[in-house]
């Protein structure tokens, strides 16, 4: 008899503090998928099944875990294989010899090294080719990381190039946000504060706008290795009075405080497409992102949001200044494009798409 989504039992391979990988399981379960975690990172979760000796670095989980991820899959019995990112878990899921395996790519580089060795480079690359050459199915969140998909050998007929989607019945605009003011412009980013996301760029950024916009306004909402680091860096450049670091919020606090921002700033030079971009484009807020082929999925320069040449400060500055003094006809066009993207990225339509797509594999397996 054939499978129901009430029925479809998936094993996600994944990292649990992650919010994509959080707001995807959640909304497979809405679905009314009984979804299992297990990752390399478990510790603390309780609601996480460990792979690998937990004694070991969690990179090295991951390569020595298969034995412990074929043990979940006899114990769990799972329909369907699910592992987000290719180069780690998709590997590691490969490894099992399991099917129907899903595998989803996070970057549009698939490989992804911001100075790598010769060696690891062509580890990394062996894995990628290993894991989308036994993939039955290809997450893809746009078309930029489809292209990069098809470099590393993945077939047309396997992927899947739809975004995964945010839960627009919350994420929307708002009539009650606050009234824009020029001389008082408040700024958001809602990125990890890691190295890859150039934060740092940003705030020294920031510090330029704030020389020639002495009310202008910085909140950072995440949470990352850099932390620290970044707070310090306020001090030094004398603006920690003008930024705020909110640490990891809750999903209403987040929203809200979104919705009481005039403009979003993302400064990552390479990923696919951001549910925390959409979740700015879908609220109406104006969109300022580095100019990438996942930018432009998403911006209209000049129309609807401001894309950025490079991660180079003074761009960057210059951009955020050139935001605020296009700011009405730029809301214009954001508050126009909150009402078109609201529904190609809606969670709940696409991943019902997604779920028949598993569907459809084990019925022809």
């Amino acid at each position: 008899m054939a499978k129901k989504a009430a029925s479809l039992k998936i094993l996600f391979l994944g990292e649990p503090d992650s919010p994509n990988t959080k707001s995807w399981i959640e909304g497979l379960r809405r679905q009314g998928c009984e979804v299992f975690l297990a990752s390399a990172r478990s510790e603390g979760n309780r609601d996480c099944f460990p792979i690998g000796n937990i004694k070991l670095p969690p990179r090295l989980r991951i390569l020595t875990g298969v034995k412990s991820v074929r043990s979940l899959i006899k114990k769990l019995q799972p329909d369907i294989l699910l592992a987000y990112r290719i180069t780690s878990y998709g590997y590691l899921a490969a490894k099992t010899g399991f099917h129907p395996l899903v595998i989803a790519a996070q970057n549009e580089q698939i490989v992804y090294l911001p100075n790598p060795t010769f060696l690891r480079q062509k580890f990394l690359t062996y894995c990628a080719k290993y894991a989308i050459k036994r993939a039955d199915l290809i997450h893809s969140w746009g078309g930029n990381i489809t292209g990069g998909l098809k470099k590393f050998g993945a077939v047309e007929e396997k992927i899947l190039t739809l975004h995964r989607g945010i839960d627009t019945s919350r994420f929307s605009k708002s009539e009650n946000s606050r009234p824009f003011n020029e001389k008082t412009p408040v700024f958001i980013s809602t990125r990890t504060l890691a190295p890859e996301y150039l934060i740092d760029r940003l705030l020294k950024a920031f510090a330029e706008l704030v020389k020639k916009i002495p009310g202008a306004r910085l909140e950072i909402a995440g949470s990352g290795s850099e932390e620290q680091f970044l707070k310090q860096l306020t001090v030094k450049l004398k603006i920690e009075d003008s930024v705020m670091f909110h640490g990891r919020m809750e999903s209403d606090e987040l929203l809200n405080l979104i919705r009481n921002s005039d403009f979003y700033v993302s400064v990552i030079e390479t990923e696919g497409i951001s549910s925390s971009l959409i979740e700015a484009v879908v609220c109406g807020i104006i969109p300022i992102a580095i100019d990438m082929q996942a930018s432009r999925q998403l911006i209209d320069n000049d129309t609807n949001g401001i894309l950025i040449p490079s991660a180079e400060v003074g761009e960057i500055a210059e951009a955020m200044l050139s935001a605020v003094k296009q700011y009405p006809l730029l809301k214009e066009g954001s508050e126009k494009n909150a009402v078109k993207k609201n529904d190609k990225y809606d969670r709940t339509t696409n991943q019902k798409i997604f779920i028949e797509n598993y569907l459809q594999l084990l019925a022809e397996k």
